[in-house]
C-alpha cells in the first residue's frame, strides 16, 4: 500500500479490515475471483491508479509509525480520562 500500487486481498482473517476500501478484496481460494480483479485493474489503468492511490493514502493515515503512535496516545488519554 505503502509503494503506491494496487492492493488485491483475500476476504480471511484481517486482510479486509486492513485494506478497507483501499483495494479489491476476493473471497480466499477462489481463483476465478483473483483472475477477474487482475483483469479489472490490468484493463483499466485510470481504476488500478486510484485504487493504489486510495491504498497509499489508507496506508500514510492508519500505519505509519506515527499514525499509530497517535492512536495509542489516544487511547491512554481515553483511559486516563475515564478515572
Amino acid at each position: 500500500m505503502a509503494c503506491k500500487v494496487p492492493v488485491i486481498g483475500y476476504d480471511s482473517g484481517e486482510i479486509p479490515h486492513v485494506i478497507g476500501d483501499a483495494g479489491l478484496i476476493f473471497p480466499e481460494s477462489h481463483t476465478l475471483a483473483l483472475a477477474n480483479s487482475l483483469s479489472t485493474l490490468i484493463h483499466n489503468p485510470e481504476a488500478a491508479q486510484n485504487v493504489a492511490q486510495l491504498a497509499y493514502e489508507r496506508v500514510m493515515k492508519k500505519y505509519t509509525n506515527k499514525a499509530l503512535a497517535k492512536e495509542k496516545l489516544e487511547c491512554y488519554e481515553k483511559l486516563l480520562t475515564k478515572n
